[in-house]
């Protein structure tokens, strides 16, 4: 079973982020792929501070010194094979919610016991504008910045850093009090998305397969009786 993991990192309950992750994530559920959601700007998530616990005193159940929400949601980002990050542009980059719980991963890269915990797993970035060329691809380089160094593979759309999509109509910036999930109705960015994630997880079955491969052929080789 393939795990793949979305976070929103909007405030916006069931708004235009999290309707484009959601949407974007419709098509690869089905046979091998679990799909769950994390609404990173509504748990309650202290920043990062640095103390260097997860350096120092961090073991297999304590991942990290802070006591909050994120406690329950390392199990879940640890077993994800694919994690997909999305956030509406907070000038020019990803939100400060969204940026928070990234910041919190540190605990998976730099920790005694989870050092280096997320390398070979497939991060994807999304974002949401409400205008056309108001931040799109910063945001999506922001959020690719954040996954590389995590030591994640991350997946372009079409030769982007990831999926964006416009909110209002055309992108244009109208208002329609009717229409609250404009973004569903911008149909490059929805197949761009979509391309995207299922790429992700093309190449993370790939990744699952080759390592798997590596394992059974490590336990089939003989092994040789050297002489003294």
């Amino acid at each position: 079973m393939l795990k793949v993991v979305g976070i929103s990192g909007s405030p916006v309950k069931k708004g235009n982020t999290a309707s484009f992750l959601a949407a974007v994530c419709e098509s690869i559920q089905g046979d091998g792929v679990q799909v769950s959601f994390i609404d990173a700007a509504n748990l309650n998530i202290g920043d990062c501070r640095h103390c260097n616990f997860c350096l120092t005193k961090q073991t297999k159940e304590e991942i990290c010194g802070l006591k909050d929400d994120m406690q329950a949601v390392y199990p879940q980002i640890l077993a994800a094979d694919v994690l997909i990050f999305a956030s509406p542009v907070y000038l020019m980059r990803l939100s400060g919610y969204l940026a928070k719980f990234m910041d919190r991963l540190r605990a998976l890269l730099h920790g005694k016991v989870y050092r280096h915990a997320l390398q070979d797993k497939v991060g994807v970035a999304l974002a949401v504008s409400w205008f056309r060329n108001t931040g799109l691809e910063t945001t999506l380089l922001s959020i690719v910045s954040g996954i590389i160094t995590l030591g994640m593979i991350p997946v372009g759309g079409t030769g982007g850093l990831g999926a964006g999509a416009v909110s209002s109509k055309g992108g244009a910036g109208g208002f329609d009090r009717e229409n609250r999930l404009g973004v569903l109705e911008d149909g490059y960015g929805l197949e761009v998305g979509k391309k995207t994630v299922r790429r992700a997880v093309e190449l993370a079955t790939v990744i699952k397969a080759g390592k798997a491969a590596l394992a059974k052929n490590a336990r089939s080789e003989p092994r040789v009786n050297r002489l003294k």
